[in-house]
């Protein structure tokens, strides 16, 4: 079964997307037991400081990066119980914490399409971005306001027929805590976060795709692999690999985004400057080496 076919989950704007698959934004609410919620959120309040978080394109994300938390894991699998078998999620251990005056975020889209690494503007160190169907989000903490808006998405969830303005009204969704929100990661789906008024919003941030077309660069869930890699599930023994690609990308490591950032460059100039003249294949050359 698709995750789309369970009964607990809510299309509440249906779309096929360019490729064919079913897509839009699908809810599932309330779904993250209160345990669990109870002791991320004990281990984010612990763990208050962000991580320094230099290995962005988008200084955004900078100082909203937690570290790693106890419970996080135990989510990513639970996320992945309900994608799997068809879909898959890398690896991650982090949330964004956003707060009142951090202004929202920004509009974007997850990924440029598929075979489109040549529009990238954001770093791709697992190498899937342009291997993407969904987005995936699952919300803890206590706030208000934050919600989602798809300013291309009519109010009734239709996608709009012309170019919209900003200021104009569109499709937004209200998350509350233990939902998980899934979109799709193309045009016209772009999205950003209204300002958060109150509280604290924790979002755990992932993006899916088909588990045929992961790239190589981590273990599908429910793998021997997978299960070998993980061992003890502590967040030590996480750390030490599974966190981290199988496949290192050559055009994000360190000292490229290190030059990419020091381009002073963002979005469509970092695009243009960088990778609009790579071949899609390029992108792809060091996935295939053991292959040789």
């Amino acid at each position: 079964m698709n995750f789309y076919d369970r009964e607990d989950c809510i299309n509440i704007s249906p779309y096929v997307d360019a490729y064919g698959t079913k897509s839009g934004v699908f809810v599932f609410k309330n779904i993250i037991p209160e345990e669990l919620m109870q002791k991320i959120e004990n281990d984010a309040a612990l763990k208050d400081k962000p991580i320094d978080f230099e290995k962005t394109l988008i200084n955004w994300y900078a100082a909203k990066t937690t570290q790693s938390l106890e419970g996080l894991h135990e989510l990513w699998e639970l996320i992945s119980e309900i994608l799997s078998p068809g879909w898959v999620i890398h690896p991650a251990l982090n949330l964004l914490k956003v707060q009142p005056g951090d202004n929202g975020m920004f509009i974007h889209s997850d990924s440029p399409g598929k075979n489109m690494c040549h529009l990238l503007s954001q770093l791709d160190i697992w190498s899937s971005c342009c291997e993407l169907d969904y987005g995936v989000v699952a919300y803890l903490g206590n706030w208000e306001g934050g919600a989602i808006f798809y300013p291309n998405i009519n109010v009734d969830g239709t996608v709009k027929t012309v170019p919209a303005d900003i200021s104009d009204p569109c499709f937004e969704y209200n998350p509350e805590r233990g939902d998980i929100v899934i979109h799709s990661a193309f045009k016209p789906y772009e999205h950003g976060v209204r300002e958060v008024t109150s509280g604290v919003r924790y979002a755990f941030s992932n993006f899916s795709m088909k588990a045929e077309d992961n790239p190589g660069t981590f273990y599908n869930y429910g793998t021997p692999e997978y299960i070998e890699q993980v061992g003890d599930k502590s967040i030590q023994s996480l750390s030490k690999s599974w966190i981290f690609p199988l496949i290192e990308n050559p055009h994000f490591s360190e000292e490229n985004i290190k030059r990419y950032q020091d381009s002073g460059l963002v979005g469509e100039e970092l695009t243009a400057e960088f990778f609009k003249d790579i071949p899609h294949e390029e992108f792809k050359t060091h996935l295939h080496k053991n292959d040789e």
